[in-house]
């Protein structure tokens, strides 16, 4: 319910961006707004009444779900939640009956603006194998985050113009700024809760159920990025990483003319790396990509590649399931599957995976 209702307020954020806006036409003008208003009106439909039901969990355990609170300081003032202190809002998937110390982690980060539900069909098929799964809502990154006081946040609109604006950018030094600027905040939070759930304090109900010896990370494109430099930099915190279509941001060291240099150094560990349709064919020709390449390419087990085609960018998420017609939209037309069997196959490639890498 919480993914329908953010596409329909992020289809009223569109219809308001064009009204707005006064470099377009007064036709073409007209013609966004109309196509907007309607987007806005299916969207609400959509909300009201749901059509995809979601693929059913098919593990032993009944799944509870709580949502916790973390917090650290940071020196990134702008992204403070209150004084010099940053609350992360953290959703957690456990077994109903979890036993201490006794089930694997899969801690994961969304993409631009999503939420920490991005990918909760995979959230509940893992909770129901015995998983504690932690997905975390960055707050102004994050599309709508509330925190613990019931404060909301919305999405930072300097952050949203950022996004847009390197879309299609030639300009590498300027893109690698912006792309390290957004990863970097995602780190710190990663970096925080892990921590935290590291710690010997146990703060959380949930962490007790924790095997600390078993943690995924996990992320979706940007979060994706930034759950790849967590596992670089701390290689023996990690088990293994599941990456739905994300470049290694960290591990560009320079550019060379119209290219990105990247670490002559091999990933230290084992990845699951999921693409869809709107990246998989042409990798080899974006510089920012290059990294995914040299792996899938090198011929090493612990570099597991998948592709499930039929779906875009955002059909790898519960978007598709949730606003059908706006991750269509978003996605250039390229989800031309039912929603539940695409997503059935990325939760079967995650399950062999970690049966493989993180017993």
């Amino acid at each position: 319910m919480t993914m329908r209702f953010l596409g329909f307020l992020l289809a009223v954020g569109l219809c308001i961006f064009f009204i707005v806006q006064k470099r377009f036409r007064r036709w073409n003008k007209a013609g966004l707004i109309l196509a907007s208003f309607v987007l806005m009106v299916v969207m609400a439909w959509r909300l009201l009444f749901p059509l995809l039901p979601p693929p059913q969990p098919t593990g032993t355990h009944d799944v509870v779900t709580e949502v916790a609170f973390y917090h650290y300081e940071t020196e990134r003032s702008e992204m403070a939640t209150s004084g010099d202190t940053r609350e992360i809002p953290v959703r957690v998937w456990r077994p109903k009956d979890a036993q201490t110390q006794h089930h694997p982690l899969f801690l994961y980060s969304p993409g631009s603006f999503g939420a920490e539900e991005a990918n909760e069909t995979l959230f509940l098929e893992l909770a129901s194998r015995g998983y504690v799964v932690m997905g975390l809502n960055h707050p102004y990154h994050s599309y709508r985050s509330t925190l613990s006081d019931g404060r909301k946040i919305r999405v930072d609109s300097a952050f949203i113009k950022s996004i847009m604006r390197s879309q299609g950018s030639k300009d590498l030094p300027k893109t690698l700024a912006e792309l390290r600027a957004w990863s970097n905040v995602r780190i710190d939070d990663i970096n925080a809760v892990l921590d935290q759930v590291l710690d010997s304090q146990m703060n959380h109900h949930h962490e007790r159920y924790i095997d600390r010896g078993r943690i995924v990370l996990s992320g979706h494109s940007l979060g994706g990025s930034a759950a790849l430099a967590v596992g670089r930099q701390r290689p023996e915190d990690v088990q293994a990483l599941v990456i739905l279509e994300a470049p290694f941001a960290s591990d560009i060291i320079g550019i060379d003319e119209d290219r990105y240099v990247f670490t002559d150094e091999w990933y230290p560990l084992p990845i699951l790396h999921i693409y869809s349709d709107a990246l998989y064919a042409r990798l080899d020709e974006i510089t920012t990509y290059e990294m995914n390449v040299r792996l899938m390419k090198s011929g090493r087990p612990m570099y597991v590649n998948k592709h499930i085609s039929g779906v875009g960018h955002f059909g790898l998420t519960d978007m598709s399931l949730a606003t059908p017609v706006l991750t269509y939209l978003l996605d250039g037309g390229l989800n031309t599957r039912p929603a539940p069997d695409a997503l059935l196959e990325l939760n079967g490639y995650v399950l062999e995976f970690l049966n493989a890498y993180n017993k």
